[in-house]
């Protein structure tokens, strides 16, 4: 079961605000998955995926060679100008959740050079199709030409959250489920992430089981800011959730695999009064600013149409990223469905 007993630990899954070598993004096309919601939700996706251009290069997964020219029409009519390639990859794709489906990068330290895990994507608990989408992490490794790293651990990029000095942050919800992991006990999973990621320090959330489709994914509760200011963490704060406190308490009582006191800043969710009347208010959408993306000099995050809420957060995010440009974007349909900027793309990096 465990990779981690026959093999040094030499993998280091680094913190997402090293230079990436691109971008990985996912073109839906299964009305059976998105319903009625399918061209919304293929707008944000091309108007993500040109906003990151902005700053580094784009892959983005398209189902057929039929699905490139649409996907190459809606791109042609968003007014914004890319500095880097965007280069659509035809591969058969279920959904567009490539921090999940999509490979988790890693640096191999003792040959310098990346190296790909693939977690075994199984539609977060068989709770969705995904007999295209569990191919996409061995695919993305076959085309980068990088050695993919395996284990027989279930589990998807959006439910880690590591500093790349050794500290990951985890909800049990998830990755402790016996809809991914049956048999798996806690110190077995911390064994083989420590192999397959470099761990060295376990911060254990409960989350929530059954909240929505990922049982509680961690990249919508914490963040940790990383060089920019080490040992501080970002955390999803809403007062009508007991569990986002718990998660706040928790992350700021521990520290970090460095021996920091780790500094829990708070991101207040927006009012839903004052969100725009095209959101979706309830457990099911993701409205929270913690979903951001950190790309080559930039910071991308959703906005939600509570100005004074969205400029809080931009500045909470400036001042921890002070040398990088903070963009915030609408992509309602893209909340609405369940996710935001972080569940829809995977940094791919070098070593």
């Amino acid at each position: 079961m465990l990779s981690s007993t026959y093999a040094q630990n030499q993998l280091l899954m680094p913190h997402e605000g090293v230079f990436h070598r691109r971008t990985w993004m996912g073109f839906p096309n299964d009305p059976q998955i998105w319903g009625k919601s399918l061209k919304g939700v293929q707008q944000d996706i091309v108007y993500l995926a040109k906003t990151i251009s902005k700053y580094e290069p784009v892959n983005l997964i398209v189902d057929s060679e039929n699905t490139k020219q649409t996907v190459e029409n809606l791109l042609s009519n968003i007014n914004i100008a890319s500095q880097f390639d965007l280069s659509l990859v035809v591969q058969p794709i279920n959904d567009l959740w490539l921090r999940d489906t999509g490979a988790t990068f890693v640096q191999d330290t003792l040959n310098k050079k990346a190296k790909a895990v693939d977690f075994n994507f199984n539609g977060w608990g068989n709770k969705q199709k995904h007999n295209k989408d569990q191919k996409i992490a061995k695919f993305i490794a076959f085309y980068d030409k990088i050695e993919i790293v395996s284990t027989d651990l279930i589990l998807e990029g959006g439910g880690l959250e590591v500093d790349g000095e050794g500290t990951a942050i985890l909800a049990q919800s998830c990755i402790l489920n016996k809809n991914r992991n049956p048999g798996w006990t806690k110190s077995q999973v911390e064994e083989e992430l420590s192999y397959l990621l470099g761990i060295t320090k376990f911060i254990w959330v409960p989350g929530v089981k059954n909240a929505e489709i990922t049982d509680g994914h961690i990249d919508f509760y914490a963040r940790f800011v990383g060089e920019s200011n080490p040992g501080y963490v970002l955390v999803h704060i809403d007062s009508e959730d007991p569990s986002s406190l718990q998660n706040y308490q928790i992350i700021n009582s521990s520290t970090d695999a460095k021996g920091r006191k780790l500094k829990a800043i708070p991101l207040q969710i927006p009012n839903p009064n004052k969100i725009r009347k095209t959101l979706i208010k309830g457990d099911d959408s993701a409205i929270g600013y913690c979903n951001f993306y950190l790309v080559n000099n930039a910071v991308i995050l959703a906005n939600f149409g509570d100005s004074e809420a969205d400029e809080s957060a931009r500045q909470v995010l400036q001042n921890m990223f002070p040398e990088r440009t903070i963009e915030m974007i609408q992509v309602d349909n893209i909340v609405n469905g369940g996710g935001s900027v972080h569940c829809s793309t995977q940094q791919d990096i070098l070593y």
